[in-house]
Order: C-alpha cells, then sequence, then structure tokens
C-alpha cells in the first residue's frame, strides 16, 4: 500500500512539474521586484529626497497636497551609489523627483534633488540655497 501512494505522489509531480515551474517563476519575478523595491523606499536618499518634496511650498502648490509616492520607482541604488525617480502625486497633478547622489564616509552627499511637475517645464530645485527644507 505504501510503494503505491509514494508512486501516485511521483507520478502526479511528474505530470504537474511544468504546471509548478510556469507557477512559480511570476512568484518570483513578482517576489524580486518586491524585495528591490522595498530596499529603494527604505533608503536614506529616498526618504530624503520624499521628505524634501512635501515640505517644499512650491511642490505643494503646484502639486496640491497631499503629496504621495507612487509605487513604482526607477533607477539604481547600492551601499556607494543612487540615481533614481520616484513618481509623486499630489490633489491636483503629478510628477517626479529625481536623486542624484553618492555616499562618501558613511554620509549620503546629494549631488540633485529635484522636482519635475507633469504639468509644467519648470524643474524645481529642492536642494536650492534658499529652500527652507534643505
Amino acid at each position: 500500500m505504501k510503494a503505491k501512494n509514494v508512486t501516485e505522489k511521483r507520478n502526479w509531480l511528474a505530470r504537474k512539474w511544468k504546471l509548478m515551474i510556469v507557477w512559480f517563476i511570476p512568484v518570483f519575478i513578482v517576489g524580486a521586484f518586491m524585495i528591490v523595491m522595498g530596499v529603494m523606499k527604505s533608503s536614506e536618499p529616498y526618504k530624503k529626497a520624499l521628505s524634501l518634496a512635501q515640505g517644499n511650498p512650491v511642490v505643494k502648490n503646484i502639486l496640491g497636497q497631499p503629496i504621495e509616492a507612487g509605487w513604482f520607482v526607477s533607477g539604481s541604488i547600492n551601499e556607494r551609489e543612487a540615481e533614481f525617480d520616484i513618481p509623486i502625486k499630489g490633489n491636483r497633478s503629478g510628477g517626479s523627483v529625481h536623486v542624484d547622489a553618492n555616499k562618501h564616509a558613511g554620509q549620503w552627499r546629494y549631488k540633485n534633488i529635484t522636482v519635475q511637475p507633469d504639468s509644467s517645464g519648470q524643474l524645481i530645485d529642492l536642494l536650492a540655497v534658499d529652500n527652507p527644507m534643505k
């Protein structure tokens, strides 16, 4: 009786292995994508850029409030460099925050954090000297 159960299980697995692989590949891809997005969204450059955008009066005036981050962050980040775009949206319009930074001696140094609203060609420098959120 035991031999029959083991044989039946092997036969089922032998018949269904292709279906299991077809199911596993999208699950693996989605899982890897979620991990990458989580790493980017938990990074210091991401948090700083989003905070600057949400607190900037010019950005608030153009996009409206509240300013929320979109789900898909494009670009790259590693232990020494970050360059990515964060989609953002207010109650009036949307845009994107561009971040370009390097890490030296354990500290992030920001070369560029700008907002490009969808509704205008005006590029807003969040690192400008007169920016109270810097």
